[in-house]
């Protein structure tokens, strides 16, 4: 009986090595649908690959050059912008969605490229890109980038309508279609101090608000190109790409990506200052303007442990900024397609990233991997979807990363050892039968 017992023992151990997931720490990168070939030329510039747009579970499902990503709290899903390679036959031009607890991905709207309202597949977009969930009206907003316009997404019905934007390359206030934007990236919800949302109007180099639900358009800070803060039009940025709402300081994070670094924005009076970054490329932790960024652009606020967490493009990692401004690397920073935990991980131009702030969980499109990737936040207490095993640390620990993954390993270890005590004392019967 004892030797039946130490060999259930070791099977369970065997068993809780290989395959039960990494234990709940912060930095854990897991894969949650997404596949095909990566981006396969030196250049910077999307290219034709063959990953093009296909529904389906998990890693069997297809992306290409995904860009925006938003999450819905109360359907428990991530929606994608799969803004697809511009000017190439697989230009996806399409809005996804994943359902978090099975990894299924479908197709919500959009079949390709060009402009035409209605419902699912006979919606139209144009490079869509950043998106933002009105919580309350189930409508997700979406940058039409290349339309130049912000249409609406009833996720409960897939039809597309137009909001603000004449489609026209302009820089106009102004109602619905009477407004004009150029080349719009980026959109963030105010959830909690108006009924409105922001516009990163990104070759307008400006910040917009829109006041909802009438559409009423306004410039709040910016309209020409530079590095100058100071209150409203007096302000300039270079080619805005994310912003993002803090809840409880009354402020507008942007991510001013051209000049490489993270601008604040004091909803009160619209005066613009820099929160980090030098103004020059580069990959430097540190505080304020020490800390050195290259190409910021989806961000996320946490207002319960007061951190910023911001995604850049040329670095492949995503960075955390605290209330003070000190900029620390969370995960990433190498450029290849790998999961892991913290900087084992590895990403290739990421761009758009979202918050589940219940859960603590990040989602991020993994833009030039053609993948949708999710890390487990500070304070989280559930591992990310699409979770990497334990057989996964234990080769972030041979490979070098010994941080959280440590511990991670460690506690499971130690409960895989204390069991093993107990059969071997108590002689379980149910575990001599096996």
């Amino acid at each position: 009986m004892m030797a039946n017992n130490a060999v259930a023992c070791a099977f369970v151990i065997v068993f809780v090595v290989r395959f039960a997931p990494v234990a709940a720490v912060p930095g854990v990168v897991a894969t949650v649908a997404g596949g095909g070939g990566i981006h396969w030329t030196k250049s910077k510039d999307c290219v034709e690959s063959d990953t093009g747009s296909r529904d389906g579970r998990k890693t069997d499902a297809r992306f290409h050059y995904p860009w925006g990503i938003a999450y819905d709290p109360v359907g428990k899903a991530v929606f994608v912008a799969d803004c697809g390679c511009p000017g190439t036959v697989r230009a996806n031009d399409r809005i996804r969605k994943i359902e978090v607890k099975t990894g299924h991905v479908t197709t919500v709207a959009g079949s390709a490229q060009g402009y035409q309202d209605g419902i699912g597949e006979k919606a139209l977009f144009h490079h869509p890109a950043g998106m933002s969930m009105h919580r309350k009206t189930r409508t997700l907003f979406v940058c039409d980038s290349a339309n130049h316009r912000i249409r609406s997404l009833e996720v409960e019905t897939g039809r597309v309508k137009p909001f603000v934007g004449s489609g026209r390359e302009e820089f106009v206030d102004g109602r619905g279609a009477n407004a004009g934007f150029n080349n719009p990236q980026a959109v963030a919800v105010d959830h909690v101090h108006k009924d409105r949302f922001f516009v990163a109007d990104t070759d307008n180099h400006a910040i917009r608000e829109v006041s909802l639900p009438d559409g009423e358009v306004t410039t709040l800070a910016g309209g020409s190109k530079g590095l100058k803060n100071g209150k409203g039009r007096g302000a300039t940025f270079y080619h805005p790409a994310g912003v993002t709402v803090d809840p409880d300081g009354y402020r507008l994070f942007v991510a001013d990506h051209y000049n490489h670094v993270i601008r604040i924005i004091d909803l009160s009076d619209g005066m613009v200052t820099t929160f980090v970054g030098s103004g020059k490329p580069g990959f430097v932790d540190g505080l304020g303007t020490q800390a050195m960024l290259n190409y910021p652009e989806g961000m996320a606020y946490d207002a319960e442990y007061q951190i910023l967490y911001v995604v850049e493009f040329d670095n492949n990692c995503i960075r955390t900024v605290s209330k003070e401004g000190e900029v620390k690397t969370f995960v990433g920073g190498h450029e290849g397609q790998s999961d892991g935990v913290g900087e084992e991980a590895k990403f290739f131009h990421p761009t758009g990233l979202t918050y589940d702030e219940v859960n603590k969980i990040i989602y991020v499109t993994d833009q030039y991997n053609h993948l949708i990737r999710s890390i487990s936040a500070i304070g989280s207490k559930i591992a990310p979807p699409g979770t990497i095993t334990v057989e996964k640390v234990v080769t972030s620990i041979r490979e070098g990363y010994t941080g959280t993954v440590l511990l991670s390993f460690t506690f499971i270890l130690f409960w895989a050892i204390l069991f093993l005590m107990v059969c071997r004392r108590k002689g379980r019967r149910f575990l001599s039968k096996v």
